[in-house]
């Protein structure tokens, strides 16, 4: 697929997040990972619980690199070192791509969303609460909390608690756990 083809399929999503799993699913086609690229942190916050509740600035990708860049090259992204000296994907119109590793290291199994274009795999929820929970206690941030308890909140019912509970105690954070399970616990089922 070419950079023109792309610009014209995203321009018809409705929504951002539509607009992401398209490009990720694109991606994961264009790149060959089928089953081995991811869709993670702010990004899959996003899909989540839609971009009408979170627009994530950038789009997170676990994969490989070499692939991916590949395929990000052909569709016209330019790499650009961030003042972190870190190495991003950008295109105009369509906004800054991440590698952030070669692999999900969560020991979950990824979640799959289908799209028109394919599937696009998406980090577990778990992991999402977890590092969600980890950020609110490094930057002391009601809103990273507040965003772990919206998505515990929506995917209760499916959530490997025991998985939450373990990562939490070896992060030195499960008081935070205990509260965010006490007021999921308390608030209305969805």
């Amino acid at each position: 697929m070419n950079r023109h083809a792309l610009e014209e399929i995203l321009a018809r999503a409705r929504t951002e997040d539509e607009r992401l799993a398209w490009f990720g699913a694109l991606l994961t086609r264009e790149s060959r990972l089928e089953g081995r690229l991811i869709i993670v942190g702010g990004s899959a916050i996003e899909l989540y619980l839609t971009s009408t509740a979170y627009v994530s600035l950038d789009i997170d990708i676990v994969g490989s690199k070499v692939a991916i860049s590949a395929a990000l090259r052909r569709w016209g992204f330019r790499m650009e070192r961030g003042r972190d000296h870190r190495t991003y994907w950008v295109k105009e119109g369509l906004g800054l791509v991440d590698l952030v590793g070669a692999r999900n290291r969560s020991g979950l199994p990824a979640r799959t969303f289908p799209t028109r274009y394919g599937d696009v795999l998406v980090s577990p929820v778990e992991e999402l609460i977890v590092r969600r929970l980890v950020m609110a206690r490094q930057m002391r941030s009601t809103d990273q909390f507040r965003q772990s308890e919206i998505l515990a909140a929506r995917y209760r019912r499916g959530l490997d608690w025991d998985y939450i509970r373990t990562e939490t105690s070896y992060e030195k954070i499960l008081p935070l756990f205990e509260q965010l399970r006490q007021q999921v616990e308390r608030s209305p089922r969805s």
